[in-house]
């Protein structure tokens, strides 16, 4: 099915499922210090943005899709 058919509840789940993770990621990241796992640090954050960025690329089509005038 499209992402521009979506009903607006499928994005919520979404945006919420994703700032979960997001933030439990993020937590983790700020509680300890770089130096005790760089590349777990690394991953933590990029994978963060991934996921955040993914979601507002996800609701960029979907409101493409939408005539709001």
């Amino acid at each position: 099915m499209a992402i521009r058919k979506w009903h607006p509840g499928k994005l919520v789940i979404l945006w919420v499922w994703g700032c979960i993770v997001s933030g439990l990621l993020l937590t983790d990241f700020l509680s300890r210090p770089a130096a005790s796992a760089p590349l777990r640090e690394l991953l933590e954050l990029a994978v963060s943005l991934v996921v955040l960025v993914a979601l507002s690329a996800v609701t960029w089509r979907w409101l493409g899709g939408k005539d709001l005038a």
